[in-house]
């Protein structure tokens, strides 16, 4: 699950009894940047970390956001805004690079 609101974010996966999270401040840039560029960014690097690190190769992962453009976008797989699709982009390049199954759900 994760969260981005103002200027923080994190977000946490709960993998083999394992807590593994990821927080902190957003930059200046991006954080006037819009909320649903920030939820869905938040994720994304979140993901990255996690994939390229080896924790989450060949796993079923369930993202949970507050953030409905975020899932929409994700199962739409495009956006009319260029930054959300590069975003949705990079989540499909990490389903593949990590071999994992990728569901996200609105809570």
């Amino acid at each position: 699950m994760g969260d981005a609101s103002g200027d923080g974010f994190g977000a946490a996966f709960h993998l083999d009894g394992e807590l593994l999270f990821r927080y902190g401040q957003w930059s200046s840039a991006i954080s006037e940047a819009s909320s649903n560029y920030r939820e869905l960014r938040n994720l994304v690097k979140a993901m990255e970390a996690h994939v390229r690190s080896g924790k989450l190769r060949d796993c079923e992962v369930f993202l949970l956001t507050d953030n409905l453009v975020a899932e929409n976008a994700f199962y739409k797989g495009s956006s009319s805004s260029k930054k959300l699709f590069n975003l949705i982009l990079g989540l499909r390049k990490l389903e593949l690079e990590g071999d994992i199954i990728l569901h996200m759900a609105h809570v």
